[in-house]
C-alpha cells in the first residue's frame, strides 16, 4: 500500500521558462495543460514563488482534480461536484475500503492533518483566483464565523500587527472584517504540542561523525587521504556556522578568505547567488569587472544560471535570509561558534583547495563531485550530500531520523540551541542565524526534556524556602 497520495490522472512537469527562476511547474490531464493553474502561478503575487511552492500547488490541485475524476457522474458528465468537504474526507480517511478495495480507483491512505491544511490552503487560494478571473462559484466561500473562530483571528491579528513595522497604524477595517468571517470547509485543526525532543543533532554523536563517520579507508600521510573533506567542510559550515543544509552548494572557491582581524580563521561569505557581486579581471581589456552573479556566470560560464535557478539535480535552494551587506555586495558572513571552528575550516579550506579540488573547472563552485566519471568535478549535488551523511551516519551506527535530529537540518539546530544555552542575547543569535525575524529562531531555542528537568530541580531549592514538605517527603519515602 503506498503511503502517500500519488497523482492517478495527471501528471506534473517542470519546464524552463525565460526570466523564470527555477523554471514553473505544469500540470498535464488528458485535456492537456491545466491552464488555470499556469495562470495562477503567473499573476503578480506569485510570479516570482519558488519552484518548492509551484510543486506543492500542484500537488494539492492535482489531488482535487483527480479526486474530481475519480467520482464524475458519468450520466451527467457537467453536473458541478460542490462537496469541497467530501475531498477533505477522503484525505483524511484515505478512499480504501476495509476490505482492500477502492471504487474510486485513487487508492489514497490517510494523510496527516497537516498535509491536508496545506492541501485545502492551496485549493482556496486557487479557488479564489479562478472565481476573481472567470467569474465562477468560490469553491470554499466565506461565511460567518463562530465566536471562538473570531477570537482565535483577532489574536492572530494582534500578533501579526505586533510586528509589523506599521503597527502605529493599526489594523485595517479590511482585516477586522476579514477576521469576521471564516471558510465553510475547514481541515482539522492539529492539537498544540510542547516539543521537547527539538529535532537538532545529538551531542554525543557529532564526535564519531567527523572523527569516524567521514573517515576514509585510506591510511595516507595526507589529510585528505584519510577524511572526506568536502563533506567534513559542510558538516562543520552547518553545525558550527548555522548554515541551512543547501547554502553552502552556492559558495564559490573564492569566498572563502582569510579573517583580517582574526589571522589563521576563516572568513566565509555567503552571496546572494543572483544580486551578490563577483569582481574579476577581463581576459581580453584586463580590467577589473564587477558584476552580478547572474551575469558572471552567463558571461563566463556559457549561460549557466546560479544554482537556485537550475530545474535539474544540481538546483541548490536558497532561502531569502537576512544579510550582513547590502548592495552592491549583498552577503551574509557566517558566525563560528565556538569562534575556533574558524580556525578548523580555514585549515580545511586551505587542503581541500589544495590537495582535492581540481583544476580548470567549468564553474566557479567550492564543492564538486569527485566521484571518477563524467560528471567528475561539476557541482557537488544536495542529494549526494544527503546520501554520503546517511552513510556516514551509518558508519557510526546512528540511523537518520529528523525527529531525533539526526538529519543534516539537524546540525543547523543544534547551533542555534548551542547560542541559547550559551546566553547569547536573542538578537544576536538572530544576526547568527540570518533569520528575517526574531521569531523565527524559536523552534531552533526550544529547551529539551533534560534541560526543563534540570531547571525543575534547581528551582526546587527555591521553593523549599517558602513552603517546606520535606517532612510529607520523608514519610512517603519511609513508606
Amino acid at each position: 500500500m503506498r503511503k502517500l497520495v500519488t497523482p492517478q490522472f495527471h501528471d506534473a512537469v517542470t519546464i524552463p521558462t525565460v526570466g523564470r527562476r527555477g523554471g514553473i511547474r505544469v500540470v498535464i490531464t488528458d485535456r492537456g495543460p491545466l491552464l488555470p493553474l499556469l495562470g495562477f502561478f503567473l499573476i503578480p503575487k506569485n510570479r516570482n514563488k519558488s519552484l518548492e511552492w509551484q510543486t506543492k500547488a500542484c500537488r494539492a490541485v492535482g489531488c482535487l482534480y483527480d479526486y474530481l475524476y475519480a467520482v464524475r457522474d458519468a450520466k451527467q458528465p457537467n453536473r458541478p461536484i460542490t462537496y469541497l468537504s467530501d475531498f477533505v474526507q477522503a484525505l483524511l480517511s484515505g478512499t480504501i475500503g476495509l476490505d482492500g478495495d477502492d471504487p474510486t480507483g485513487l487508492y489514497w491512505p490517510p494523510s496527516s492533518w497537516s498535509r491536508i491544511s496545506e492541501t485545502l490552503s492551496f485549493v482556496n487560494a486557487f479557488s479564489d483566483y479562478c472565481a476573481r478571473q472567470f467569474d465562477t462559484d468560490i469553491l470554499n466561500p466565506r461565511t460567518a464565523a463562530t465566536f471562538h473562530e473570531r477570537l482565535a483571528a483577532y489574536r492572530k491579528l494582534d500578533i501579526r500587527n505586533e510586528h509589523s513595522l506599521l503597527k502605529h497604524l493599526g489594523i485595517s477595517k479590511i482585516a477586522k472584517e476579514q477576521a469576521g468571517l471564516a471558510r465553510a470547509v475547514q481541515s482539522p485543526k492539529s492539537p498544540m504540542v510542547s516539543d521537547l525532543n527539538p529535532p537538532r543533532f545529538p551531542p554525543t554523536a557529532l564526535n564519531s561523525l567527523l572523527s569516524q563517520g567521514y573517515r576514509r579507508g585510506g591510511a595516507g600521510q595526507r589529510l585528505s587521504d584519510r577524511y572526506n573533506l568536502r563533506d567534513v567542510m559542510i558538516c562543520v559550515l552547518q553545525r558550527f556556522g548555522g548554515l541551512r543544509a543547501s547554502e553552502p552548494f552556492h559558495l564559490y572557491v573564492t569566498d572563502v578568505l582569510e579573517n583580517k582581524n582574526n589571522p589563521g580563521s576563516a572568513e566565509v561569505r555567503l552571496y546572494h547567488p543572483e544580486l551578490g557581486r563577483f569582481s574579476y579581471r577581463d581576459a581580453l581589456s584586463g580590467e577589473i569587472v564587477h558584476a552580478t552573479r547572474t551575469q558572471f556566470l552567463r558571461d563566463r560560464y556559457n549561460g549557466l544560471v546560479p544554482r537556485n535557478q537550475r530545474t535539474d539535480k544540481k538546483r541548490a535552494g536558497w532561502k531569502e535570509l537576512m544579510l550582513d551587506v547590502g548592495p552592491p555586495h549583498y552577503y551574509a558572513v557566517v558566525r563560528w561558534f565556538p569562534s575556533f571552528w574558524g580556525k578548523i575550516f580555514w585549515t580545511l579550506y586551505q587542503t581541500y583547495v589544495r590537495e582535492v579540488l581540481p583544476s580548470k573547472l567549468d564553474h566557479p563552485y567550492l564543492f564538486v563531485n569527485l566521484d571518477k566519471g563524467e560528471s567528475f568535478g561539476s557541482p557537488y549535488s544536495l542529494s549526494a550530500y544527503y546520501g554520503n551523511h546517511a552513510a556516514a551516519m551509518d558508519r557510526i551506527g546512528v540511523e537518520v531520523s529528523k525527529p531525533e535530529g539526526t538529519t543534516s537540518h539537524g546540525l543547523r539546530h543544534a547551533y542555534g540551541h548551542s547560542l541559547e544555552v550559551a546566553g547569547v542575547p536573542n538578537k544576536i543569535i538572530q544576526v547568527c542565524m540570518h533569520h528575517k525575524s526574531l521569531d523565527s529562531q524559536g523552534v531552533y531555542t526550544l529547551p529539551d526534556a533534560l534541560e526543563v528537568s534540570r531547571a525543575l530541580e534547581a528551582g526546587r531549592s527555591v521553593l523549599a524556602e517558602a513552603e517546606d514538605f520535606q517532612s510529607f517527603e520523608r514519610m512517603i519515602i519511609a513508606a
